[in-house]
């Protein structure tokens, strides 16, 4: 067997980097205008365009200006950028453990983590879920004054999707390279007040603006990996890597990372290309109304055909497996026996962390660290043929521990 389907599908087509390409060679047309249009789309909410989700974070905390050592709740898988953000800005990161089954955050955590220093909690909705926002108010009590910003990178569900919980301050949504309905980049965030969305906004614009030509280079790179990505294609550059000794993990990792710059918060603080803009606008308004049914149906699937229960989420019922997580002690041999059967499963390609405590007066968030100790992201979308899902399913079910 040469053919291997990979662990993640870029989510466009051909035709859309294309088109894509179009806009980074005659996109002319003013920013301001673009992203009003934008705004558009969602005309009953306040609404920012940012160029990912960390320069809206780091705009925010900027703008809000904490006093240093004040505490920042956070939900205890993130990713490190978003730690090295809060850090940066001398504030204290509180890691909040999560239920894993359910991927929703523990509410007596909350209460407990709670001091006199904390002014925000972030809460990361994981793997393509959602965690229900009003138990997370409720356990903030009586403490309005704790700003609530949810971090929906991995939970864009289209147009009329969830935006935010009617109470939160903040949510915001990536287009990144990785994520549902890419744009190759750019970020949308919703508020509660409209004044700190202008703040943010006015902050944004501010920052000097990628180029076209920039954009360009990236199309290219993307339509280079979406090539690469394609089973039989990917089967040989797989093997071949194994045969000659390199890493192809590393490699992969390393082609759809962002922001390796030395300088991390330079390298965020930036606007998108103008033709980004209309590669987002133009993403935003062609989505298909199954885009993200059929890619639920093919996990809902899985999870029915899958002996045990050990799939993160499995009881949070708005989950669309925008990644799929599983759950097992035997995780090495069992990647090398769905690699051998034509699966790109892996351990190590997100950059998802459990959060360490930074304090003694802190709790670990053991189940976040257990269980993110022992996951494999399977190749679970709605491009596996269905003789492959079932596959996938008979080699978990006999070797998944």
């Amino acid at each position: 067997m040469i053919s291997i389907y990979p662990r993640k599908i870029l989510d466009f087509t051909y035709r859309n980097i294309f088109y894509g390409l179009f806009l980074s060679l005659f996109s002319y047309t003013d920013r301001k205008k673009t992203m009003q249009t934008i705004r558009n789309i969602w005309p009953d909410k306040y609404v920012n365009i940012g160029l990912s989700v960390r320069t809206i974070f780091e705009s925010l905390l900027s703008v809000k200006n904490f006093p240093p050592g004040s505490e920042i709740l956070m939900t205890g898988i993130t990713i490190p950028d978003m730690v090295k953000i809060v850090e940066a800005h001398g504030l204290i990161v509180v890691p909040i453990d999560i239920n894993m089954t359910e991927l929703q955050v523990k509410e007596d955590e909350i209460s407990n983590a709670i001091t006199e220093n904390t002014v925000m909690i972030v809460v990361a909705h994981l793997f393509g879920s959602r965690m229900d926002m009003s138990s997370i108010h409720s356990a903030l009590g009586d403490r309005k004054d704790i700003m609530v910003v949810e971090d929906c990178a991995q939970a864009f569900e289209g147009i009329d999707g969830y935006t935010k919980h009617p109470d939160t301050d903040v949510s915001m949504f990536s287009f990144g390279s990785i994520k549902s309905v890419t744009a190759l980049g750019c970020a949308t965030a919703f508020y509660h007040d409209k004044d700190l969305c202008k703040k943010i906004s006015d902050s944004n614009f501010g920052y000097s603006s990628l180029s076209n030509f920039q954009f360009f280079n990236r199309l290219i790179k993307y339509l280079m990996l979406k090539v690469l990505t394609e089973p039989f294609i990917y089967g040989i550059f797989i093997r071949g890597c194994i045969l000659l000794g390199f890493d192809y993990d590393s490699i992969v990792i390393s082609a759809v990372r962002n922001f390796r710059k030395t300088s991390f918060l330079d390298a965020i603080r930036k606007q998108p290309s103008k033709a980004q803009l209309k590669y987002l606008l133009y993403r935003l308004t062609t989505i298909k109304p199954d885009h993200f049914l059929k890619r639920k149906k093919v996990g809902d699937q899985v999870i029915f055909d899958m002996k045990n229960k050990n799939s993160h989420g499995v009881d949070n019922a708005t989950h669309t497996y925008w990644l799929f997580p599983i759950r097992s002690e035997n995780r090495g041999i069992l990647v090398k026996s769905l690699i051998k059967n034509g699966f790109d499963a892996t351990f190590t390609s997100t950059q998802l962390i459990p959060i360490n405590k930074t304090g003694n007066n802190q709790s670990e968030p053991l189940d976040c660290k257990n269980f993110m100790n022992n996951t494999i992201y399977l190749p679970v979308y709605e491009q596996l043929p269905e003789k492959k899902v079932k596959a996938l399913v008979s080699i978990i079910n006999g070797k998944h521990q």
